[in-house]
């Protein structure tokens, strides 16, 4: 308050000389657009209250605040922008009041219901135009019209200079609410990190709009800064600026802070369509599947999660897109059985887990369902769902192994039927195996009738070995070992989808590819237990006599066939660790549900008489071709290999009735020798344990001899009373064995008398 020194007394009343205030000297000053001096006014007064090292009450900070303010509006109202927000922030003014100048930023920040603190003599003097753009308009009228024509809107100059000063506008806009949001980061490291409450609104108002400003000027470093920082920007309100300005990173971000799942994954679903495009985010797919990943091992997960998961990686799983990663989404959230299923295994006495079937009958119709759903986006993703179900979750049901065996056939044919030179390459290396098997049975027939040559690998090894990788080379394979470990498929629906794809639809067709799927069918055949069937197709169709044999000799257990196989486990396993792809396959063991039969299979020894009875059976069927009557002298050598390794089981009588006399005798002279030398052999054997039996029994005679004639045939016993019996009373006692005989009987006779009293 000022003070006088200097008073006037008149007649009716007292004057004062008093200075003016510092107030009315700023607002007589802004009157007169002498705003310079108004702000050197307010400096002055400013570096008082700093360094004059003097107490200031809040009126007087309030009334300093007060000045700038109005200055800074002064400024507003003249478009002179930077010197507005320079002194409007000086003022402390709330920037919710400033942003209300641009709807169009501003959008549905502020309410009309919403109320700010302000000095009255201020808000008497804003300017009381809507927009910062009407401002600017008004201003230009007042300066330049009449001067320009048609008029002051319409005139290329000012319209020009129009957008200079919005420009200007918006740069001190986001000028000060940057210091805003210093200030306010200020105060927060001196409250402790705490934020008030009722100044949240403000805090909202001034992220949004920087978050508006920053996309409209693509300041895309500005914008990430702000984002990782902490705020509170409202997602409604810049969602539709971000788009419209493609900064898609921010908007995903955004979603992704605040859990907005569904709208961050329609998000990367647009940018991996094409639709969207953003440079900041490379791999849309990579980042969609490890969110969903992550989303799916969080601790808290749900079963709206894993539905979240699952419906996305089906979308990913069409043709399209990426099935691939779909597919592997997928499993990932199918991994956790009990998880997925929301229960716990049941708790037996012993602590061990037991089966649950109410829950494990929910999860085979959720895992039906959703290959159900994948069928219908991409068939080929249903396949190696399939082959996820049985190899790693272990399914058993026989409709899941049926669609798989059915499944993996038609992706046979369709690889013969569809390309040509995938059929090519099969027949070629079909007629090269059974060539290659020939030859080296020719050679070591050649060579001496007693040296046979080492045998030739399997087909199915040669096969794999010999075939450059390809989709149709680990198919086939993978079909032959499904096929083979598996039983709980139809073998009969199998086999005559085989011989029906292979036929045809015309009859010049029929039998096409019987001849390149005969270890399939082959397979097949030892299911159903039909052994010859088997041995056919082995020994006439693949030429593979390595795995008849071993099919003929192998495990006998209970069971339609034996328990044989025409693709040893330990095959199977070696063929799947050393052919890309099928490493899953290594160590699948599929058991079947089905109860062995109690009889015994059929005995190696009656399979190896009808092995050779196929061996003899193909001379017969070639003559009538005379383009392969060469492979009759083949299978001549196979049969004398045959012998030669398999004689032990075969009877050499019923051998030689069945062998033809058109045969050369140096074929078979091995096996004859060797089975009369083993024959010999055994009576020489039976001879020689008999003459040992008879010297061991003739040795235990001897010595036992002289303890018989000893000890005699006299057995001592005690009597009754034969504790009081002492001394020589005891010694004198006898009890013979024959003392129940009646006396009538003759007395016993020693059986060997003593030859001195003879």
């Amino acid at each position: 308050m000022s003070r006088s020194l200097l008073l006037l007394l008149g007649r009716h009343s007292v004057q004062s000389l008093v200075p003016a205030t510092l107030i009315s000297q700023v607002e007589s000053l802004l009157e007169s657009h002498r705003i310079p001096h108004a702000v050197d006014l307010a400096d002055q007064e400013r570096r008082r209250q700093l360094y004059g090292g003097v107490n200031i009450d809040e009126a007087e900070a309030d009334q300093l605040q007060y000045i700038y303010q109005r200055i800074g509006f002064q400024c507003f109202k003249e478009t002179l922008f930077e010197d507005a927000g320079k002194h409007l922030f000086e003022g402390g003014l709330d920037p919710r009041v400033l942003v209300s100048y641009f709807p169009n930023l501003r959008g549905e920040l502020n309410g009309v219901d919403d109320t700010v603190d302000m000095f009255g003599g201020v808000a008497e003097h804003m300017p009381p135009e809507s927009s910062v753009e009407e401002i600017i308009a008004a201003n230009l009228v007042r300066n330049y019209s009449p001067h320009l024509s048609p008029n002051t809107r319409e005139a290329p100059s000012t319209s020009e200079l129009r957008k200079i000063l919005l420009i200007a506008a918006e740069d001190m806009l986001e000028a000060y609410l940057r210091k805003c949001r210093t200030r306010r980061v200020l105060e927060n490291q001196s409250a402790g990190g705490s934020t008030p409450a009722n100044q949240q609104d403000e805090y909202a108002v001034v992220d949004t709009v920087l978050v508006k400003l920053f996309a409209r000027s693509e300041k895309t470093k500005d914008l990430y800064a702000l984002l990782q920082e902490p705020h509170y920007i409202v997602l409604p309100e810049v969602e539709t600026m971000l788009v419209e300005n493609g900064q898609y990173n921010a908007l995903c971000e955004l979603h992704q802070q605040m859990g907005n799942h569904d709208k961050l994954l329609e998000i990367w679903a647009k940018l991996i369509d094409g639709e969207w495009s953003d440079e900041d985010i490379s791999d849309p797919v990579g980042a969609m599947v490890v969110y969903l990943h992550n989303l799916n091992e969080r601790p808290d997960k749900s079963a709206t999660y894993t539905q979240l998961t699952q419906k996305w990686a089906l979308w990913l799983m069409h043709e399209k897109r990426v099935p691939k990663e779909g597919l592997k989404l997928l499993i990932s959230s199918r991994s956790s059985p009990a998880r997925t299923s929301g229960r716990r295994p049941a708790r037996h006495q012993n602590n061990k887990s037991i089966s649950n079937p109410d829950s494990d009958a929910h999860l085979d119709a959720e895992d039906k369902n959703l290959l159900f759903a994948i069928r219908e986006i991409n068939p080929t993703a249903a396949l190696q769902y399939l082959e996820y179900l049985i190899l790693q979750r272990g399914s058993k049901a026989r409709d899941i192994h049926m669609e798989y065996a059915t499944a993996c056939i038609d992706e046979l044919m369709g690889f013969l039927q569809g390309e040509e030179g995938i059929e090519k390459l099969w027949r070629a290396k079909a007629s090269s195996y059974f060539s290659s098997s020939s030859s080296s049975s020719s050679s070591s027939s050649s060579k001496s009738p007693a040296v046979t040559s080492s045998a030739p690998l399997p087909f199915i090894s040669y096969f794999a070995s010999t075939t450059p990788d390809s989709p149709s080379k680990r198919a086939r394979l993978k079909t032959l070992l499904f096929l083979q470990v598996s039983g709980l498929y139809d073998v009969s629906v199998v086999k005559e989808r085989i011989l029906s794809a292979s036929d045809g639809p015309s009859k010049t067709a029929k039998g096409k590819h019987k001849p390149l799927l005969s270890l399939e069918l082959a397979v097949l055949e030892s299911k159903l237990g039909n052994h010859r069937a088997v041995l056919e197709c082995l020994v006439r169709e693949v030429g593979d006599g390595v795995s008849a044999e071993a099919y003929c000799t192998g495990n006998n257990r209970p069971g339609p066939n034996g328990g044989r196989q025409v693709i040893p486990t330990r095959l199977c396993r070696s063929i799947a660790e050393n052919t890309e792809g099928l490493s899953n396959w290594k160590s699948v063991v599929i058991a079947t549900t089905k109860e062995a039969s109690e009889e015994k299979g059929v005995a190696n020894g009656t399979l190896l008489r009808m092995l050779l009875e196929v061996y003899m059976s193909i001379g017969d069927a070639e003559k009538q071709h005379s383009s392969r009557i060469d492979q009759e002298q083949v299978q001549q050598v196979q049969v004398a290999r045959l012998l030669n390794s398999q004689g032990v089981h075969l009877d050499v009588c019923d051998v030689i009735q069945t062998l033809p006399s058109s045969w050369p005798l140096h074929l078979l002279s091995s096996f004859i020798t060797r089975s009369c030398r083993r024959t010999l052999h055994t009576s020489h054997e039976g001879q020689i344990l008999k003459m040992v039996s008879l010297a061991e029994n003739w040795d235990v005679k001897e010595r036992t001899w002289s303890v018989l004639r000893e000890e005699g045939f006299v057995v001592e016993e005690a009597t009754d009373g034969g504790d009081d019996i002492k001394g020589e009373e005891a010694e004198n006692i006898v009890l013979n064995e024959k003392i129940a005989l009646s006396p009538s009987d003759p007395p016993p006779v020693d059986v060997f008398p003593d030859p001195k009293e003879a």
